[in-house]
């Protein structure tokens, strides 16, 4: 069992393809476009990343959606924990709901040590740093999705036939018979 939820990753990905405060506010549909989540569960995805304040929403014309705060502040942390609580810090690994410090599990120990290195990463790990990721990747894709530009081969210049030299005897052509 993995610590974060796969909604985690979601938010991750549609909120990497927002801009910062005072940028051009983004459509959900093109946001749901851009990363293929269905409309519907992205469009309430956003709605609780505004409640929290991660993200701020415009309806009407010129609305969207834009970051409240700049990519290199949000930390992934930050999103889980809007996302999943953070009770997603404390989850065994194994999914027994009684597995504490006093009632530990096998796995319990290493567990634990690896929640916590998960944790350390996440708060070092910022929103502007997987927009950039992402914007390699699309472009990479585009780049391997495009028909790569054959070049066309040069003609290659008939050789001009050899002169005969003579050979002292004389030939003549020979003509297909016609048929009646």
């Amino acid at each position: 069992m993995l610590p974060l939820s796969q909604s985690s990753g979601y938010a991750v990905l549609a909120m990497s393809c927002l801009q910062d405060p005072g940028g051009k506010p983004t459509l959900v549909v093109d946001v749901a476009a851009q990363t293929g989540f269905p409309r519907p569960y992205l469009s309430k995805m956003i709605h609780k990343l505004a409640k929290v304040g991660l993200v701020m929403a415009k309806r009407g014309n010129k609305g969207g959606v834009v970051l409240a705060l700049a990519a290199k502040e949000i930390t992934l942390d930050i999103i889980a924990e809007a996302v999943d609580g953070s009770e997603w810090r404390n989850q065994c690994l194994l999914g027994f709901k009684d597995c504490t410090d006093e009632r530990a599990c096998p796995s319990h120990t290493f567990w634990k040590a690896e929640r916590e290195h998960i944790y350390t990463c996440l708060k070092d790990i910022t929103l502007e740093e997987i927009r950039t990721f992402e914007h390699q990747s699309r472009t990479w894709r585009l780049a391997d999705a495009l028909p790569e530009k054959k070049a066309k081969p040069r003609a290659k210049k008939a050789a001009k036939p050899a002169a005969k030299k003579p050979t002292g005897r004389v030939t003549a052509k020979r003509t297909p018979a016609k048929k009646a």
